[in-house]
């Protein structure tokens, strides 16, 4: 294991793979792989190891300046982070499952497409992400969302509001799964509910920090950080090395395998930059579409939950064939 192994270093040698990014993809793919076989594995990051004591005392994620990482004539902002862990540095922790009808969109209602996998067969996968996670996770989920296993930790406390939910929908409301902690772990602790979950200020979120460290601690794996990735150097079809830019200077390894993990955003402008400009390549960015709005009722607050938002509720799914009258009050009736 070598954090932070200098570009001189590994200049112009070969590995038995080269993992670019260190984000969630990259991680989880790490913790895997490492089990399988042994191998001479090169993680290259462009931004540094900033520790959650180092973004807590600079109230940041990165210490690279974001106006670097994006067009100033864009009108659309994107949450991540460039620095080693990536997005679990930066997200806010919300872990609810593709509903199974998800993998089913074509055949159920004629648009988009199916997957080529179904909810059951990826099901046992999902268990072993929120393992590593520790997700809580509200247990009667389990009959929208089958589950061969229990979330590793108890659902977060449920707000007033929430509660009335879950008492007129039962079947739809839950407690949002998280990787917020709701009790303590060896490396986290119990969530403080202080709505500060970009950076939060008790490390109770999971992050590669807290919880996938060895992936890259691990005997077998180097880790070059500040190390811009320009290109993908490919022949007939295959690609046999990486162009990296560090303080300026250019460097170049090779590998067996190469694994592209920088974000939906980075990974598709290194393969433009590469000259892999397939029909996809840099399209269809998107990020879920919602609507904002807040309703009072009387005598009712909504400040003793885990935190502003403790639930999930699928009364409207499935385009409205879910959606009944439910009693919130006595004697009112609402859809």
């Amino acid at each position: 294991m070598v954090l932070g192994i200098r570009p001189e270093q590994i200049a112009d040698e070969h590995f038995d793979l080269v993992v670019i990014g260190s984000g969630f993809g990259s991680a989880f793919f790490l913790h895997e792989f490492a089990k399988r076989r042994k191998a001479r594995i090169l993680v290259l990051e462009w931004g540094r190891h900033n520790t959650h004591e180092w973004q807590l005392d600079q109230d940041a994620n990165t210490d690279i300046d974001e106006e670097t990482t994006y067009q100033t004539n864009s009108d659309k902002p994107w949450n991540y982070t460039i620095g080693l862990g990536g997005g679990t540095n930066c997200w806010f922790a919300q872990t609810p499952r593709f509903h199974p009808n998800d993998f089913r969109l074509k055949s159920l209602y004629g648009i988009g497409n199916d997957w080529p996998i179904s909810y059951d067969e990826l099901e046992p996968f999902y268990c072993d992400a929120e393992d590593v996670m520790s997700i809580s996770g509200d247990p009667d989920m389990a009959a929208m969302m089958p589950r061969s296993r229990p979330f590793p930790q108890p659902p977060h406390r449920m707000s007033t509001p929430d509660r009335m939910m879950k008492a007129a929908q039962p079947d739809r409301h839950f407690v949002v799964p998280t990787a917020r902690a709701r009790v303590p772990t060896a490396q986290r602790s119990s969530c403080c509910a202080n709505l500060r979950c970009g950076l939060c200020p008790v490390d109770a979120k999971f992050t590669a920090n807290n919880g996938l460290m060895h992936v890259f601690e691990h005997p077998d794996v180097s880790v070059c950080l500040g190390a811009e990735v320009r290109r993908l150097d490919h022949v007939g079809g295959s690609v046999r090395s990486v162009t990296f830019v560090h303080d300026g200077k250019e460097y170049s390894v090779s590998g067996d395998l190469f694994i592209l993990g920088a974000n939906a955003i980075q990974s598709p402008a290194i393969m433009l930059r590469s000259g892999l400009s397939g029909e996809f390549v840099g399209r269809g960015l998107h990020e879920s579409y919602g609507w904002n709005f807040e309703a009072y009722l009387d005598g009712v607050d909504n400040f003793d939950g885990s935190t502003i938002t403790t639930g999930l509720n699928f009364g409207l799914y499935d385009a409205g064939q879910h959606i009944d009258q439910l009693e919130i009050g006595e004697g009112e009736q609402h859809r």
